[in-house]
C-alpha cells in the first residue's frame, strides 16, 4: 500500500473516533473463547482489551497450541469505537482481520478457510481483595466500604480520605510514610488505579509501595503487557515480576508481600540481603528474590542504601491512585 494512501486510511479513522471520557470502559478487560484455526480446528484462546487514548484500544490475543510441541499463537489487532461497538482491523499471522467488540463479545475474522475468533469477556478479582486484618496485625489504613479510613498513623502528604474507604494520593501534595518503623514483615495492601489511556509506560497510573523507605514494589498500569523491571509486580528497577498478574485499571488489586530485612552489621555491612515475596492479586510474581540494596527511586543519603528497619512509604508519582486495606504483620524471622 502507498504511504499516501494509509495516511489518508489512518487520518480517517482519527476523525470518526468520537471523543471520549476518561472514566470507566465497558470494552476493556479480559476475554476468552475459542479460536478457529480453520473450520476443522478449534483452541481455547484468550484476549486483553487495552485501552489506550480516547475511542482506541489494542487487542492482544493468545490461542493455545493446536497439537503438543506447537508455539504458542499470540497477534494484536486494534480498534476504533464508534457508538456501543468497536470495530477492529489489523494484519496478523499474514492475514487482514476484521471484526468487532460488542455486548462484551469479540468476533473477528480475516475471511480465511475459516479462521475467526470468538470470545466473551469475563470478570476477574484478587482472591486476597477485601481480606481481614488478623488478631495480631498493626493496622495502618483501616477499611470500612462507604466510610472515609482513618489516617493517624501515616506522616506526610496530604492525601484525600475517600468515600468508598480508601485513600486517594493527590498528585504533587507529596508522598507518606508511616509514622512507625518496621523491619520483616507480611504485609497486605490493596490498590486502585485511574484509567489513563492516552498515557504510556511510567505515566500510566504510577505509584509505587516502598519497603523500609528503601525498597519498592511497583505500582503501575501494567495491564496486557509483557512486564519489565519497571511494571506493576517488579522489584523497581530490580527483578521483574515472573508473569504479568496485573488486572485492569478501575478495579481494586492486591499486594501480599512478605519482607525479610536485610542482616546488618554495627559497622553498616550487611551479612545478609533483604529478601522479598510478593503476590500480585494472589499470584506469585516475585519468589524469595535478594535485594541488592536500595531500588531507582531511593534519594542518596535518605535513607542509607540498606536498613534493617524503616517506614512504609506510599509514593506520589502524580497520578490519583487510590489505597486500601493496609495492615501487616510484624515477623521476628521472615522466611519467604
Amino acid at each position: 500500500m502507498r504511504q499516501r494512501t494509509l495516511n489518508w486510511i489512518l487520518l480517517a479513522i482519527a476523525v470518526a473516533a468520537p471523543a471520549r471520557s476518561q472514566s470507566a470502559d465497558s470494552f476493556m478487560g479480559a476475554y476468552e473463547g475459542v479460536f478457529h484455526a480453520d473450520r476443522s480446528q478449534n483452541t481455547k484462546a484468550t484476549a486483553k482489551v487495552i485501552a489506550e487514548g480516547a475511542g482506541y484500544y489494542r487487542v492482544v490475543v493468545q490461542a493455545e497450541p493446536l497439537s503438543p510441541g506447537d508455539p504458542t499463537l499470540q497477534f494484536e489487532v486494534f480498534g476504533v469505537q464508534q457508538g456501543q461497538t468497536v470495530n477492529l482491523f489489523g494484519r496478523a499471522n499474514s492475514q487482514r482481520w476484521q471484526g468487532t467488540i460488542a455486548g462484551e463479545k469479540i468476533t473477528a475474522s480475516p475471511g480465511y478457510y475459516g479462521m475467526s475468533l470468538e470470545l466473551t469477556k469475563i470478570s476477574r478479582k484478587s482472591p486476597t481483595e477485601g481480606k481481614a486484618a488478623p488478631s495480631d496485625a498493626v493496622v495502618l489504613l483501616p477499611f470500612a466500604p462507604g466510610k472515609p479510613p482513618e489516617t493517624s498513623a501515616w506522616n506526610g502528604g496530604a492525601w484525600k480520605p475517600q468515600d468508598d474507604g480508601s485513600l486517594q494520593c493527590e498528585p504533587s501534595k507529596g508522598s507518606i510514610t508511616t509514622k512507625q518503623n518496621f523491619g520483616d514483615m507480611k504485609l497486605h495492601l490493596e490498590f486502585w488505579l485511574p484509567l489513563m489511556a492516552d498515557s504510556f509506560g511510567q505515566g500510566r497510573a504510577n505509584s509505587g509501595v516502598i519497603i523500609n523507605n528503601i525498597y519498592e514494589v511497583q505500582v503501575l498500569d501494567s495491564f496486557g503487557l509483557v512486564p519489565s523491571m519497571g511494571d506493576c509486580g517488579s522489584i523497581y528497577d530490580h527483578t521483574r515480576p515472573k508473569v504479568n498478574a496485573s488486572l485492569p485499571p478501575e478495579q481494586w488489586q492486591t499486594y501480599d508481600i512478605t519482607f525479610r530485612a536485610p542482616r546488618i552489621n554495627p559497622d553498616g555491612s550487611v551479612t545478609e540481603k533483604a529478601r522479598v515475596t510478593v503476590d500480585l492479586n494472589g499470584v506469585r510474581v516475585q519468589d524469595n528474590v535478594p535485594i541488592e540494596g536500595a531500588t531507582a527511586g531511593h534519594q542518596p543519603g535518605k535513607p542509607p542504601v540498606n536498613a534493617a528497619t524503616g517506614p512504609l512509604h506510599l509514593q506520589d508519582h502524580g497520578n490519583r491512585v487510590r489505597y486500601r486495606n493496609i495492615w501487616l504483620q510484624e515477623l521476628k524471622d521472615a522466611r519467604p
